[in-house]
């Protein structure tokens, strides 16, 4: 077993293709895996140990740029293999990888501690997903048709300068 990130105040345990020595007495959460079949274990569903925390309310602030989330181009050049994704609380970035057949890897695009604080207001939620070259603008607008499983997804733009002027 391997320990997954997972978008919520607790990690969840998801099974490997390798196998693991089964324990004297199974905990709760190694039953429930075990006899998981394949696409169960695939559903990217909230984690049921997981509490879902108030997110701030930072009044309504909208941001300055046009909306990109679920759009196949930024009108800027952008990375290729690589696309930005937003996970809701409770929810294991494996199994949506899974789930939507992306191969990853998945990693975090904000370096934060794994806090309360960090959780609801969605730092430790935002993911770099790699993806096949080629099909990154495919990808943004399909994951942006299930909003049960992402909560937003976009291009990542390519930086191509250096520090902006004041």
């Amino acid at each position: 077993m391997c320990l997954a990130a997972t978008a919520c105040s607790t990690s969840s345990l998801v099974t490997t293709a390798s196998p693991s020595p089964t324990p004297a007495t199974p905990s709760p959460i190694s039953a429930s895996v075990a006899t998981a079949t394949l696409p169960e274990a695939r559903i990217a569903s909230p984690a049921a140990s997981c509490r879902v925390l108030p997110t701030p309310d930072y009044q309504n602030q909208e941001p300055s740029h046009a909306p990109v989330n679920g759009q196949p181009s930024l009108g800027v050049p952008t990375l290729r293999g690589v696309i930005l994704v937003k996970i809701p609380q409770c929810r294991d970035i494996q199994a949506i990888l899974g789930k939507y057949g992306l191969d990853g890897p998945a990693t975090r695009y904000i370096d934060v501690p794994e806090s309360d604080d960090m959780i609801a207001n969605g730092a430790t939620r935002w993911f770099r997903v790699a993806v096949t070259p080629g099909t990154e603008s495919a990808t943004v607008v399909e994951l942006y048709r299930h909003p049960e499983d992402i909560e937003y997804v976009q291009l990542m733009p390519e930086f191509t300068g250096g520090a902006a002027a004041s």
